[in-house]
């Protein structure tokens, strides 16, 4: 009798039966439900808890590696992580530009390696991630920050600057992690973070190239957080940073009309903070968010209105004056 109970209880349950199909769904989606009203509580109340009351990240002694550290965000950012007492690596392709770091480095009282690296070379990628690791260390903390924009009309846009934004924003980003990604595996420890934009989240005029190279900036990071979180790497974290217009040489002379460009100190502390906070979408300024749903939501002819007659942000681009390099060829 008991076995005759135990078979079809095994038949009831069996994954191909449409009954344990239901049932199994219906407990994920309890689960689910359980789930995401905790992790909204949670994620309330540490929005609303001033960062001197809460537990950050302490980054004292990790080595960091910032590309593009040279100049802008980076160039702070490298200020920032040495005041935490991190071990700062800086990568860029102007040996120049690497000086003037670390002598900004040197007067505050720190120090810091730099690295000549044309971070489009995969090959070179490679070359310099093993010297660094053999000379400083395993990266405890990967900031994928340098980018190029040209903003010129599609059709005014030449092959070689399209490949050359390409291999800078999103394609080096996988020499980059691919490098270093494998001792974080190793250890489970480690943090990616991904200077993205906001032209990842809503295509911009004159950025053909450099708006879908930040779309998939938005899509490596996620793609990839997932790849870690499924196979149970849970210690390495990921940070995508989504900025909005930032008042460095490489955004000069555009005139936004609704949200007024970003300080460069300001998104440096907020990329700081991000990471100690292990925040995973962090968008520059908060408002902006908003702006992706809407997308998603509004009719077309609405957005567009919305984009050129209200934000203006065709008009706001056209007085673009950057400092993005033209590569020769």
């Amino acid at each position: 009798m008991f076995g005759a109970i135990s078979t079809s209880l095994q038949r009831l349950l069996h994954m191909d039966n449409p009954l344990y199909v239901i049932l199994q769904f219906i407990w994920d989606l309890l689960v689910f439900l359980v789930k995401a009203t905790y992790f909204t509580a949670e994620t309330i109340y540490y929005s609303l808890l001033p960062n001197y009351l809460r537990k950050m990240k302490n980054v004292s002694g990790q080595v960091v590696l910032i590309t593009g550290g040279g100049g802008g965000v980076g160039r702070l950012l490298a200020l920032n992580f040495a005041k935490q007492n991190a071990r700062v690596v800086v990568w860029d392709i102007n040996p120049e530009a690497i000086k003037t770091t670390m002598d900004l480095l040197a007067r505050n009282g720190y120090t810091c390696k730099g690295y000549v690296v044309d971070i489009s070379d995969r090959d070179q990628v490679y070359e310099r991630a093993a010297q660094t690791i053999n000379e400083i260390g395993n990266i405890d903390i990967l900031c994928n920050n340098a980018g190029v924009v040209c903003c010129r009309p599609f059709w005014d846009l030449p092959d070689r600057v399209i490949q050359h934004t390409y291999n800078i924003n999103i394609i080096s980003h996988y020499w980059t992690v691919k490098a270093f990604l494998p001792q974080m595996m190793q250890n489970n420890r480690g943090h990616i973070v991904t200077v993205g934009s906001v032209t990842g989240m809503l295509g911009t005029y004159g950025c053909s190239d450099y708006s879908a190279t930040k779309f998939a900036c938005v899509g490596f990071h996620e793609s990839l957080l997932t790849d870690l979180k499924t196979h149970g790497y849970d210690g390495i974290h990921m940070t995508l940073i989504c900025p909005y217009y930032i008042n460095t040489g490489m955004f000069s002379g555009v005139r936004p009309r609704m949200f007024p460009m970003l300080h460069p100190q300001y998104v440096a502390d907020r990329i700081l903070e991000a990471i100690q906070k292990n925040e995973v979408w962090c968008v520059l300024p908060h408002t902006i968010r908003v702006l992706t749903p809407l997308k998603c939501l509004l009719p077309a002819k609405v957005c567009w209105e919305l984009m050129s007659r209200v934000i203006r942000g065709p008009e706001s681009m056209m007085m673009f004056q950057g400092r993005g390099r033209v590569p020769a060829g």
